[in-house]
């Protein structure tokens, strides 16, 4: 389990460090998850991340412009850091 979470600690922040370097808003965790600020609807941020083979989490009423994300391996991270800054401004 110790491994497991340091393994998962050094991916989310090396997602952290780039969302902060490229101005986005977002709420950091400690968990496999967090929440970005996309500035518009997230429903449209989250079919735009699918139409290029990233899929994203769900959003919720209370925070329609914010997406959830899900930590996942470095390569998956790697997948969503480009198609991220590809699909919102920051």
């Amino acid at each position: 389990v110790e491994q497991r979470r340091k393994y998962l600690w050094a991916i989310r922040e090396d997602v952290f460090a780039r969302m902060k370097g490229k101005g986005y808003k977002f709420i950091p965790s400690v968990s496999n998850k967090f929440m970005v600020e996309v500035g518009r609807p997230g429903g449209e941020v989250v079919r735009a991340m699918a139409n290029k083979g990233v899929y994203i989490g769900r959003v919720w009423p209370v925070w329609p412009t914010m997406v959830r994300v899900s930590v996942g391996t470095p390569g998956e991270m790697e997948s969503f850091k480009r198609a991220f800054a590809e699909t919102v401004v920051a």
